[in-house]
């Protein structure tokens, strides 16, 4: 007799029962995957947008802490000024003559001469160069969008009595103290708001209060992105 060879599972026209893709099931999950990358890297790209503009608003804040640290430090004010629509800024002491009589160690001030000069912990004096301040910047794509200080009867007298604007010094007068945060050797500051956006349109407020110097940053605006507005 002849032995009985095994059959087939498969039988002529049914399936192939073997695990596997096909070519157009292949296409279709690439397709699936290039569609939610598509997605995704937008996505990705505002949540970074954001981080920037928050950790540049942090940076400023405590940029601020810093400079009304300094202020009491040497009994000189601090003072920051920024251009609107740009991303310059400068933060640095306001050297006044009348500060000669009552800063500490570290300050620069300016004699009845008009040499400026730098106290000593000693009570002494040495010459100081110029104390203009380094400007400095935003990161890029970053820009300031408004500078608002409550009215400060204490900063424009003083601007007042100064109107000085020789080389060396903090360009603040009668003019520009409105645009100008102050931080005083008291501790207290200027009342102040500076917005700062990224292109997207997302704004940071850093906000300070004059009279305990308490300084935050606040969300004002987050553009929503192209797939929240996409949903019902």
């Amino acid at each position: 007799m002849l032995a009985e060879h095994p059959t087939s599972s498969t039988t002529a026209g049914a399936p192939d029962a073997r695990g596997g893709f096909t070519l157009l099931e292949l296409v279709l999950v690439l397709a699936i995957i290039v569609l939610i990358g598509a997605l995704a890297v937008p996505s990705l790209g505002e949540v970074f947008e954001r981080q920037k503009l928050q950790g540049a608003a942090q940076e400023l804040r405590l940029k601020w802490d810093r400079a009304r640290l300094e202020a009491m430090r040497t009994g000189q004010a601090q003072v920051f000024q920024c251009t609107i629509g740009q991303r310059d800024y400068s933060l640095g002491p306001w050297v006044l003559e009348s500060d000669i009589a009552n800063a500490g160690s570290g300050a620069t001030v300016m004699t009845g001469a008009g040499t400026l000069v730098e106290t000593q912990a000693n009570g002494f004096f040495t010459a100081a160069g110029p104390t203009e301040p380094e400007p400095e910047q935003l990161e890029e794509n970053l820009s300031f969008v408004s500078c608002l200080v409550a009215g400060d009867m204490r900063a424009y007298t003083t601007a007042q009595d100064s109107q000085s604007t020789r080389p060396g010094m903090s360009d603040v007068n009668t003019q520009t103290v409105g645009q100008s945060v102050i931080f005083y050797p008291d501790g207290s500051t200027s009342t102040a708001e500076v917005r700062i956006q990224n292109q997207r349109g997302d704004v940071r407020a850093i906000q300070l209060r004059g009279l305990t110097g308490h300084c935050r940053v606040v969300d004002i605006t987050n553009v929503p992105s192209a797939v929240e507005e996409s949903r019902p």
